[in-house]
């Protein structure tokens, strides 16, 4: 793996209003590995996503991908940037009005000259990529909470992206979707070498995809840990990080919501 950080977080401060969501962090996340952002509830996970993707201006820091500080890039320089980066949000996100082949049409249509011919070809490997072979009939609603998902995340590799994001990839999901969609982030990051940031609290999938993890914390509202999960459930010396992996409350002794 390259030393080389293909996205870098400097320095970051969001404050909304009086309320202080994230306080100077910074860390870097490399090309090809699955980055996970965990942490309680109401910690800012979501949050420092939207400023990473940069729909939202920070109060202070530098948000560099490929090398460019998107937060103080024109329009133009940070489209372009953007343009080698898939979402895929925690509902899917998938138009209603269109079938689930016109949502994966899309951004092809919006940002290629590619003909019709070959970008039916693009909805048919990226289906199958995904497990979704023939269903670009498909509409939303006719669609399980885990098809939709999947079809989320069609779309959102229909331009072959350097750079995923997810957003609670699991939330919604039953276990064993769950385990399938985990399955498939595995499969698509080994295959494609798609480095790959995702926003997630449920241990099960965070010990099974994450490369590499940080924490954030809600009370500090800092990076309270960073590393293998693994290795931070054993090894960490903050009981608010060990509660955290073994599902424990430091007060009650209880499971964590």
């Amino acid at each position: 793996m390259t030393k080389n950080p293909l996205i870098s977080i400097k320095n970051l401060t969001v404050r909304f209003g009086d309320n202080l969501v994230l306080d100077d962090i910074s860390f870097d996340v490399y090309e090809g590995e699955i980055f996970v952002i965990l942490g309680e509830s109401g910690c800012g996970k979501t949050t420092l996503l939207r400023h990473m993707l940069g729909l939202l201006p920070p109060e202070n820091g530098e948000v560099l991908i490929d090398g460019v500080n998107i937060v103080k890039a024109d329009e133009k320089t940070r489209g372009k940037i953007l343009k080698n980066v898939g979402v895929l949000f925690q509902s899917g996100a998938l138009l209603k009005s269109l079938t689930l082949g016109e949502n994966i049409a899309l951004p092809l249509r919006e940002t290629t000259k590619l003909p019709k011919s070959l970008i039916d070809d693009v909805i048919r490997l990226k289906l199958g990529m995904v497990n979704l072979d023939k269903r670009e009939h498909l509409m939303p609603s006719e669609m399980s909470g885990g098809m939709q998902k999947r079809g989320g995340l069609a779309r959102a590799i229909a331009l072959d992206p350097k750079m995923l994001f997810f957003d609670e990839p699991s939330a919604g999901l039953d276990p064993i979707t769950s385990v399938e969609l985990d399955d498939l982030i595995i499969g698509l990051n080994k295959n494609l070498n798609t480095t790959m940031i995702v926003v997630t609290h449920e241990l099960q999938s965070i010990f099974k995809i994450a490369h590499r993890t940080i924490m954030l914390d809600r009370d500090s509202h800092k990076i309270v840990a960073e590393g293998k999960p693994l290795e931070m459930r054993d090894n960490s010396d903050n009981p608010r990080v060990r509660a955290f992996f073994r599902r424990e409350n430091l007060e009650e002794n209880q499971v964590l919501k």
